[in-house]
């Protein structure tokens, strides 16, 4: 759904926007170079073998990730790093210091474990709803009115958690105060009806997803800021477009995690 004022006012969505833009374009430039090159291959032109690697296609995904996210996103340099590294191996296979990719790839990983920046918001929102989940209410009491039960089978519940693993779920909510919750999602699918659901003010959702699919229905009227990074992956809002001038407070709900190989839709009913 797109909030038409806030589109037009809004400079952080513009510039979201643009990355974004800027995002497919390199995205669609990389597709056309990768089938000029396979014509050439296919006409029989000296085309380096290396070229038609793995590695070679995840520093295309990088290139992609520093576009849409920044350059000041550490992750794309990470996966720069790991492909170049194994590139490296197509090229000259008899270097000796590409011997030992792997043991540089691992340092890598491991210094970013360490050194990861802080998102202190996000990691709240996690640690609070993972005391939730387990019933621990002693450091959250402002939220135990309003809470639903921890069944998880339960419909209505404040907060929302779905692990599926080759599994395919079903959810309504229809809780007046919901607030967020988890869901992940390898190789399964999921579908959440929010449609009856209804939010105070803000929500917060974190989307985890390998080769998976998840399908969200939720009010026309509610307002989507998604912060997921995709790979391979695609989130597509389906919803009418709809005028909230004079509508009072906006219900707001975020997204956050990533998804690899899957996708999100997002559909009203």
């Amino acid at each position: 759904m797109i909030n038409l004022n806030e589109q037009h006012s809004d400079e952080g969505f513009r510039n979201w926007q643009r990355k974004q833009r800027n995002g497919r374009i390199v995205a669609g430039i990389l597709v056309i170079l990768a089938g000029l090159v396979y014509l050439l291959y296919q006409m029989e032109y000296k085309i380096p073998e290396w070229v038609f690697t793995w590695p070679t296609l995840i520093i295309g995904v990088s290139i992609i990730a520093a576009v849409k996210h920044g350059l000041n996103d550490w992750r794309w340099i990470i996966l720069f790093l790991i492909g170049s590294l194994f590139l490296g191996g197509y090229i000259y296979p008899d270097s000796v210091l590409l011997q030992y990719k792997i043991p540089v790839v691992l340092f890598l990983v491991g210094i970013v474990i360490i050194f990861k920046p802080k998102n202190n918001k996000h990691q709240f929102n996690r640690y609070r709803m993972k005391n939730l989940r387990h019933g621990d209410w002693s450091r959250f009491d402002r939220f135990k009115d309003s809470a639903a039960e921890t069944d998880e089978n339960a419909l209505n519940e404040d907060y929302l958690y779905v692990n599926n693993v080759f599994s395919g779920v079903e959810k309504i909510v229809i809780s007046k105060d919901f607030k967020g919750g988890d869901i992940k999602n390898t190789f399964g699918g999921c579908e959440i009806n929010l449609m009856q659901a209804d939010i105070q003010k803000e929500a917060i959702l974190q989307v985890t997803q390998q080769f998976s699919g998840v399908k969200l229905m939720v009010p026309p009227n509610w307002i989507i800021k998604s912060d997921i990074n995709c790979i391979f992956a695609g989130i597509e809002d389906k919803r009418p477009v709809v005028d909230m001038s004079g509508q009072g407070d906006a219900k707001t709900l975020v997204l956050h995690g990533s998804i690899f190989m899957g996708g999100l839709e997002i559909v009203s009913y």
